[in-house]
């Protein structure tokens, strides 16, 4: 698990993430690039996996890559990683690896409004969710995934000089809802155990009806110059379903990265 955590991080220095931020020049640079590392905290109760009360916490890496297109609509794409563990206070004997994979494709358009200092933006985006705990390498194991289409806002603000201020909301209405058996295995899984890859795509598809999701963060950030900038950022997701058994899982991440424009 250390070696995991301490490996990814290096391996994504090359992975790219949109990073809410106005740009002076958008003339002759209309791309930006930005890495973030931080620490996430969170709650875990998931019945087809235990009937207990599990606290989260690990590692987290945010990336990405944002276009700036014509008349300040924006293109993007992100990937968020976790790698923690699930913890009790019934029993030091239940720690479980627990990891987060969230990537998001999506396209924002800008609404004219009555300010220069501020800019509010509405769009879509497709999303990927997968939420995944082993216990004891791979004797138990629970899944939460959702594949679905989001409705997104995000509003910013230039507050002065070389400060802006940002906050994006997204919220799934309609997705490919992936859950496992109850025991976490069955004859399809251990069917495809050389080939994995159906598995992030045997669901339903669904809507709220089954479940409810919300992604949330603020984001402050600083110009170091014209190319560069340092953030630091919150982000808050919560999802939850009914479907098999009840999972609820919301989390706090803490960030701090850089990004570069061009």
């Amino acid at each position: 698990m250390q070696k995991l955590t301490l490996a990814f991080p290096l391996l994504l220095l090359s992975i790219l993430t949109l990073t809410a931020q106005g740009v002076k020049d958008k003339a002759s640079r209309k791309n930006i690039v930005h890495l973030q590392f931080g620490l996430e905290r969170g709650y875990f109760k998931d019945l087809n996996y235990s009937p207990l009360n599990y606290s989260s916490i690990g590692l987290v890496v945010n990336s990405g890559f944002g276009r700036y297109l014509k008349n300040d609509n924006r293109l993007f794409f992100s990937a968020n990683f976790q790698f923690g563990e699930l913890n009790t206070a019934v029993s030091e004997f239940n720690t479980s690896g627990h990891y987060n994979i969230n990537l998001e494709l999506g396209f924002l358009k800008n609404i004219p409004i009555n300010s220069s200092e501020i800019k509010f933006l509405l769009g879509g985006q497709y999303h990927t969710y997968f939420d995944i705990v082993f216990y004891k390498g791979t004797k138990a194991i629970t899944f939460y995934g959702l594949h679905s289409l989001d409705l997104i806002g995000s509003i910013y603000w230039d507050i002065y000089a070389r400060h802006s201020v940002s906050s994006t909301l997204s919220l799934p209405v309609f997705g490919l809802l992936i859950r496992p058996p109850w025991t976490g295995w069955d004859k399809y899984i251990i069917e495809h155990e050389d080939n994995r890859v159906p598995l992030f795509f045997r669901g339903k598809w669904t809507s709220l009806n089954d479940f409810f999701a919300l992604n949330w963060n603020i984001q402050y950030q600083y110009s170091i110059g014209q190319r560069w900038n340092v953030s630091a950022k919150y982000q808050f997701r919560y999802y939850r379903t009914e479907k098999l058994y009840k999972a609820i899982i919301p989390s706090n991440q803490f960030t701090i990265g850089t990004s570069f424009i061009f």
